[in-house]
């Protein structure tokens, strides 16, 4: 490694791991804040609330991770720059591109890292703490939700069933899809239903199709049409209560499987869980996007060229978390193909931050 590398390498990675700590308090000590109450009277057990924070801590990195390389990214080139170091490097042959590679670098492997604990640890990490924050720490809370939208419950008998929605007090499901495998996680039998309510013989389901299928995947017979039909399942209305569908529960492969499972019934969630499987891999490369559109601003050299740096990248940065949720948010309502959707904010501000970084080379 040159010296340069070094000497940027270490100027990045110091007000990187401050900034990453400092986040992780603000964020503990914020949340903590919004249900102060609740632990002061309800006396909630210190030990619920340390665990919860252990499982959120992986959460907490993800989301700060980016903001803590624009920060960092900012403060090394501004010294520099303060310094003129930029100026005795341009003038020595060294482009502006070759200084910013080590950051670079360090921004590829931080969405490295980041990926790989949003695709291991986060799925794990997530429905322990959410069902800590639910079970313990706001189990006292009123207003609670009468429905919940995109339930997905693996059940008894290597079943998948799948609702858009669950009327917690009515008990009843809305756009059902039900796929059973054999023990090699073939598709056996795939189900849909227009309505499934609980009754006392169990789920009564509305608009039935039944399709039946073999090991190539194809068709045995004609579906089989059904106005009304009980199905058995052992799933009783409480396991769909808490079972709201999230992606941050299961991991890229996992995703991608799940996905194949409901291809060809025609339901609009597929692209909907499309969109999560293309932003699972873009997600973790905002850190290089944002080190990309922070760098140019860090070399602002007029009177308060750093605070104006800082407050034009961190202005872009709020606008480039803007786009991504209205692509996303477009993407799954139908209005963007899902890569788009998933892609589209990386790669415009990719291309701005490039051509503003050429701008100052």
């Amino acid at each position: 490694m040159k010296i340069i590398d070094r000497y940027m390498v270490k100027g990045f990675l110091g007000p990187f791991i401050w900034c990453i700590v400092a986040f992780t308090i603000i964020a503990i000590i914020a949340d903590i804040f919004s249900f102060i109450d609740n632990i002061v009277k309800y006396k909630i057990p210190f030990a619920s609330i340390l665990s919860f924070y252990v499982y959120y801590c992986p959460t907490i990195f993800i989301m700060v991770a980016p903001m803590a390389s624009l920060l960092s990214t900012i403060y090394v080139l501004s010294n520099l720059n303060k310094n003129n170091e930029i100026t005795a490097m341009k003038s020595s042959g060294i482009s502006l591109w070759r200084v910013l590679s080590p950051i670079l670098i360090i921004g590829f492997i931080v969405s490295i890292i980041v990926f790989i604990v949003n695709d291991r640890i986060i799925p794990v990490s997530s429905r322990v703490s959410n069902f800590i924050r639910t079970d313990e720490l706001e189990k006292f809370k009123g207003n609670k939700p009468t429905s919940i939208q995109n339930v997905a419950v693996y059940g008894a008998g290597n079943r998948i069933i799948f609702a858009r929605s669950y009327d917690i007090k009515k008990k009843v499901l809305e756009d059902i899809i039900i796929h059973q495998h054999d023990r090699t996680e073939k598709l056996l039998l795939k189900i849909t239903a227009q309505k499934g309510e609980w009754t006392r013989e169990g789920w009564k389901f509305h608009k039935v199709i039944m399709y039946h299928i073999d090991n190539s995947g194809k068709f045995l017979s004609e579906p089989e049409f059904f106005d009304e039909k009980i199905i058995r399942l052992r799933e009783r209305p409480s396991d769909f209560a808490t079972k709201e569908w999230n992606s941050d529960y299961v991991s890229y492969k996992e995703l991608k499987n799940y996905i194949n499972n409901f291809r060809g019934t025609g339901i609009k969630l597929v692209k909907a869980l499309m969109v999560d499987l293309y932003y699972k891999v873009s997600f973790p490369l905002i850190t290089v996007v944002i080190i990309l559109i922070g760098a140019p601003f860090a070399l602002i050299t007029t009177r308060g060229g750093v605070l104006i740096g800082i407050g034009m990248s961190v202005a872009i940065g709020l606008l480039y978390y803007a786009v991504i949720a209205m692509s996303i948010a477009f993407g799954k309502n139908g209005l963007l193909p899902p890569i788009v959707a998933a892609w589209l904010g990386n790669v415009v501000f990719a291309i701005l931050g490039i051509h503003l970084v050429n701008k100052r080379a």
